[in-house]
């Protein structure tokens, strides 16, 4: 538990800098495992190292607003320091190797195994920005040549490390057959436009709030690698779904969790009378067009667009034909 929020450290001979205890957020390990398009687009982390989603346009207020609530919780705050809440790569370290001992199923294990390394990367990573960021406090706004070659001493340091990330990162490639992958980014590609759908609604039948707004995006789970980003679903009772070439992981956390092969699941899609809409649905889901089920997982959800959802419904039992 850290007491004061800067520790004075020696970074080269004769120079010492404040260097900040407060958790350093970046895209380290994750910006470079897109390639379509998401490299403007700012990294949303959503609490724990090597796991987040990539912010998306959108005209959806409750989205921006569920956005800003993430982000808000990434400022610096000397209590959360101190009470330990903030992101910990050595917390993480500990629960992930716990996991790994007692993970029996073979592909969980190379999950959490390349999570563990990644995070050993990671760790060394985010101390270093630590680092960089006190140099930068320490030069200001005047010109120091000395400094600047320091601080680009640790930058390349980062750049080296980034190759450490992607041979310890678990890649989807490595997981699936060619034709698996070729039909997955088929489908992450139909799964983006669900993504934007501006609103979708998870049936959640123990709540007061029966139907409630939920987010899809595209992201990153214990720093998987993949030339697109995996689809992520979410419900209203704090479970992530990541979709992978042949399963989809079932995450309470970035160490609990289950893969359920997605040759056993079937994902129904069913358009929405009008009649049905206003019988079924309450008036907050007026504009439900659609609606998505996974029976064996008694999962449900509802979309105000058909289209997009049929097109996705489609590429994944495409890439079904190829498991």
């Amino acid at each position: 538990m850290a007491i004061f929020p800067y520790k004075r450290v020696k970074v080269t001979e004769g120079l010492y800098i404040k260097r900040s205890e407060h958790f350093f957020y970046s895209d380290f390990g994750v910006r470079d495992t897109a390639t379509h398009g998401h490299s403007g687009r700012r990294y949303i982390c959503t609490g724990v190292p090597g796991t987040g989603f990539i912010e998306r346009e959108s005209e959806s207020h409750s989205y921006h607003q569920y956005v800003r609530k993430l982000v808000a919780k990434q400022k610096p705050s000397y209590w959360r320091l101190l009470l330990g809440k903030e992101p910990s790569y050595k917390k993480e370290l500990e629960r992930a190797q716990k996991a790994l001992a007692q993970a029996s199923d073979p592909l969980k294990r190379q999950i959490l195994d390349c999570y563990v390394n990644a995070l050993h990367v990671g760790a060394n990573e985010e101390r270093i920005e630590r680092i960089v960021r006190g140099i930068k406090d320490k030069i200001g706004h005047k010109s120091n040549k000395f400094l600047v070659s320091v601080m680009s001493h640790y930058k390349n340091k980062i750049n080296q490390l980034g190759h450490d990330m992607r041979s310890v990162q678990l890649n989807v490639k490595d997981i699936c057959e060619p034709e698996q992958y070729e039909a997955y980014l088929k489908m992450c590609e139909a799964f983006e436009k669900v993504a934007g759908c501006r609103r979708v609604w998870f049936n959640n039948e123990k709540s007061r709030e029966v139907y409630q707004q939920v987010f899809f995006d595209m992201g990153i789970f214990d720093f998987i690698r993949s030339d697109n980003l995996l689809p992520i679903a979410r419900d209203s009772r704090g479970v992530t779904y990541y979709l992978l070439p042949t399963h989809m992981i079932v995450a309470r956390d970035t160490v609990d969790f289950d893969l359920v092969p997605l040759k056993n699941l079937t994902i129904v899609c069913q358009e929405l009378a009008i009649q049905e809409t206003v019988e079924v649905i309450n008036s907050r889901l007026g504009d439900a067009a659609s609606m998505v089920r996974i029976p064996e997982m008694n999962l449900t959800w509802y979309f105000n667009h058909v289209r997009p959802i049929m097109h996705f419904i489609g590429a994944y039992e495409e890439l079904q034909e190829t498991l």
